[in-house]
């Protein structure tokens, strides 16, 4: 007979380790930074976001950019210009 184990993906997180930042109270008058990695589908779900993100929240900007291959970090130049410029950041893949 086979044994079927399930495992809980979620991380516990000792917050007095690494605090977490405090969210945003408003998106509107903010930089939102999107950092799509290429994937298949991920562009146009990003452009919809930042789309609907533009529409619901008015920021006052939504920085796009594309990282040139999914199987690395963005490059240092992408990172420095989040970093200094945006507010929040949003980055993660399509399938």
């Amino acid at each position: 007979m086979a044994i079927l184990k399930m495992l809980d993906p979620r991380a516990s997180l000792n917050t007095e380790d690494r605090p977490l930042v405090p969210g945003l109270d408003t998106l509107e008058a903010r930089v939102i930074g999107i950092i799509d990695n290429g994937q298949a589908n991920s562009t146009p779900m990003f452009q919809e976001l930042a789309k609907l993100l533009q529409e619901k929240y008015r920021p006052a900007e939504v920085l796009f950019k594309t990282k040139p291959t999914h199987m690395q970090a963005a490059p240092k130049a992408i990172m420095e210009e989040f970093i200094s410029r945006c507010d929040a950041v949003i980055t993660g893949l399509g399938a």
